[in-house]
């Protein structure tokens, strides 16, 4: 349950900081490409979701998007290093 919620914090916290940065400097700043860069499954693949389906891009679903593919995959990354570590620390 812990992996879930520190996902669901880390994408919430990209995703906020991804709109402030869209909504100020912009996201083709340095900033902003990082931030995209950090949130990259998320970024790309809600894009050609929105693309595939829509033909349009709707701000709000693709920060929807944006954010649940960022969590799913975060979970995958922190259950990766947990089972990592498990397996370096146990040998």
């Amino acid at each position: 349950m812990r992996i879930v919620l520190w996902a669901f914090v880390l994408a919430l916290a990209w995703t906020v900081a991804l709109i402030l940065i869209a909504h100020t400097i912009g996201l083709h700043s340095v900033l902003g490409m990082w931030t995209g860069a950090v949130g990259l499954p998320g970024v790309v693949i809600s894009n050609w979701i929105q693309a595939q389906l829509f033909r349009t891009f709707h701000r709000p679903l693709g920060y929807t998007l944006m954010f649940l593919i960022n969590w799913g995959f975060y979970c995958s990354v922190l259950q990766g290093l947990i089972s990592l570590k498990r397996r370096i620390w146990v040998k």
